[in-house]
């Protein structure tokens, strides 16, 4: 029996691709996305705003946070940047400005070890099963997104659990 007999392979690479999918749509140039992920880097500027925002997080925090989702039945795309430490939660368009809101003042912002992007900012990533230049996705995008209030008290469970490195965020 060959591998595609079996389903495996074959539904591998159909979820990859409409990941994909969803990503070229989120762009107002898919060709230049497909250019991008085809080029040497791999990695493609997908506009943030349009069909998500971002909430960034430190990895040592984010990783405890993607823990506490999966606990909840609720989390949605995540890229790791491994170079930079940085987690990127896709949320829904708009949330981005609340949790700037939320954050102002904060041990998060003063730490940065929190932070949103909206609008006007570009998440670089690679093509859904792919690893380029430390970027890759943890859970691949499309819908649902992470729900922004379910998120917010994830990172509050994740911050209160112990082995949690306490000097990020008190």
């Amino acid at each position: 029996m060959n591998a595609g007999a079996r389903g495996e392979p074959r539904a591998r690479v159909t979820v990859e691709a409409d990941a994909a999918e969803w990503l070229l749509a989120a762009s107002d140039d898919p060709g230049r996305v497909r250019l991008q992920w085809a080029s040497g880097g791999g990695l493609a500027d997908l506009p943030v705003g349009p069909v998500f925002d971002l909430v960034r997080m430190c990895e040592d925090i984010g990783t405890a946070v993607i823990q506490a989702l999966r606990r909840r039945d609720a989390a949605g795309p995540v890229m790791l940047a491994t170079a930079s430490h940085v987690l990127s939660f896709l949320v829904p368009p708009g949330a981005a400005a609340d949790w700037k809101v939320w954050l102002a003042g904060t041990e998060y912002a003063r730490r940065r070890t929190v932070a949103a992007a909206g609008p006007g900012r570009v998440l670089r990533c690679p093509r859904p099963g792919c690893v380029r230049q430390g970027h890759s996705w943890l859970i691949r995008p499309g819908v649902p997104l992470t729900d922004s209030h379910i998120l917010r008290a994830a990172l509050q469970e994740a911050i209160d659990r112990p082995g949690l490195p306490g000097g990020l965020f008190r």
